[in-house]
């Protein structure tokens, strides 16, 4: 998206809101389903964050990066604030009793619906900081203050997201 189709995005121009929209629901809603594992919560987020992509866009600089990497911003810390009203459940460390073995090269043979399946049922702590640490590529330290728990906490969540998809991929793959 060029740069004067989102000056007229920001003017309010529909005809460029939806050409923005069109460019980036798909990739967007994918994102959303990776943090939410019912698609209402999913569809809620992708539309809470067009909302604001649109309130807000006037605040992008372009100086400071992409357009798309701005709104993707945006909807991380959308999905982010809603997992926070519904008050993320965060295993404790003591709950954790498999040694994790995570192996790449497996993720390779998956399509990106069957992985977002397999993320959509991990536990809601377990898939919000793996798709922070993994997906958006954020460090322990700043998912901990992103969520305000501790950094251990997040390195726990991480090591059991792996494991589990670990084990759902053994399963696949059997």
């Amino acid at each position: 998206m060029d740069n004067q189709k989102i000056k007229l995005c920001i003017e309010g121009n529909r005809v460029a809101q939806k050409e923005l929209y069109e460019a980036y629901k798909v990739n967007l809603y994918v994102l959303c389903q990776r943090y939410f594992s019912d698609l209402e919560d999913a569809k809620d987020a992708l539309q809470e964050g067009f909302v604001k992509v649109f309130r807000d866009l006037h605040q992008y600089d372009e100086a400071k990066g992409h357009v798309s990497s701005w709104i993707k911003k945006v909807f991380v810390n959308t999905c982010l604030e809603k997992l926070r009203k519904k008050k993320i459940d965060f295993q404790k460390i003591e709950d954790f009793d498999h040694e994790v073995v995570y192996e790449s090269g497996i993720l390779s043979d998956l399509n990106l619906k069957d992985l977002t399946k397999m993320i959509q049922k991990l536990p809601t702590g377990y898939r919000t900081v793996f798709n922070l640490y993994v997906i958006e590529g954020y460090n322990h330290l700043e998912i901990a203050e992103k969520l305000n728990i501790s950094e251990s906490t997040s390195k726990t969540q991480l090591m059991k997201a792996k494991n589990m998809l670990r084990l759902k991929l053994e399963d696949v793959f059997k």
